[in-house]
C-alpha cells in the first residue's frame, strides 16, 4: 500500500514537472510573460494592489492567489512583483491548530493560509520563495506540517482568470515542493526563536522570515525522469 502511495506520488510529481513545461513553452510562445497576462496591458499598474481583485479561487480545492508589487524602491533583485500562494482556512479542519490568527479573531478580508510568495523578474522569470509574518497577509498561520500535508492538494484549475498562469502556478507548487518544505520549516524555526510574545505576529519588522532562490530547470529535471 506505501509503495502504491509512493509510485502514485512519484507520477503525480512527474505529471506536474511535464505540464509546468508545457506551459513555460505556450508563455514563451505567447510573447507575453507570466505577469503580464494578469496586470494591465496599458501599463497602469498599481503597486500594492491585488491582480485579480478579488483574487483567484479554486473553491473546490480551496486554493488561491493574487499577483502584486511593492513601490520600486522596496524591490530588490530586479523583482517585477510576487504571487502570494494560499489555502482557504476551511481546508484546515481540526485538529489542525493555528499558531496564530487575526487580531481578535477575524480577518478583515478572506480567511487564509498563506504557503508561500513566489517573485518574478521583469521578464516573467521566477527568481525567489519566501514565507511572511502573519500579519503581512492577515492569515491564518499554521505549523509547517500542517501546510505541508495538503499542498498537493493545491490546484487552481477551477480559478477564473487566465487559464495558463493558473496551470502554471499549479505545476510550479508541486515542483517546487521541496523549496516550500525548506522555507516553512525555516519559518518555523524562526518563529520558535523570535515569538516569545503575541506581539511578534503584528511586528512590521518582522516580514519576511525565510526564504529560497528558485531554480525553475532544476524543479523540472528532478521529477521529469
Amino acid at each position: 500500500m506505501l509503495l502504491a502511495k509512493r509510485l502514485s506520488g512519484e507520477a503525480r510529481l512527474a505529471a506536474a514537472a511535464r505540464h509546468l513545461v508545457e506551459a513555460t513553452v505556450e508563455l514563451a510562445q505567447s510573447g507575453t510573460p507570466l505577469m503580464r497576462r494578469i496586470v494591465p496591458d496599458d501599463g497602469d499598474f498599481a503597486v500594492w494592489q491585488h491582480y485579480p481583485a478579488s483574487d483567484a479561487v479554486d473553491r473546490r480545492s480551496g486554493s488561491r492567489w493574487f499577483y502584486h508589487a511593492h513601490p520600486a524602491e522596496q524591490r530588490t533583485g530586479g523583482e517585477h512583483g510576487h504571487f502570494h500562494l494560499f489555502f482557504e482556512r476551511h481546508v484546515f479542519k481540526p485538529p489542525a491548530m493555528a499558531l496564530a490568527g487575526p487580531v481578535g479573531g477575524a480577518s478583515v478580508g478572506a480567511d487564509v493560509v498563506h504557503i508561500a510568495a513566489l517573485s518574478v523578474d521583469l521578464r516573467g522569470i521566477p527568481v525567489q520563495l519566501f514565507t511572511v509574518n502573519r500579519w503581512v497577509t492577515d492569515e491564518w498561520l499554521y505549523p509547517a506540517g500542517e501546510v505541508l500535508s495538503r499542498l498537493a492538494r493545491f490546484d487552481l484549475s477551477r480559478a477564473p482568470g487566465d487559464a495558463l498562469v493558473n496551470r502554471w502556478l499549479t505545476a510550479a507548487v508541486a515542483c517546487l515542493a521541496p523549496e516550500i518544505t525548506q522555507i516553512l520549516h525555516e519559518r518555523d524555526a524562526r518563529i520558535a526563536a523570535l515569538s516569545s510574545d503575541d506581539a511578534f505576529w503584528e511586528d512590521r519588522d518582522a516580514e519576511i522570515l525565510s526564504s529560497s532562490a528558485v531554480d525553475l530547470q532544476r524543479a523540472v529535471t528532478e521529477f521529469d525522469r
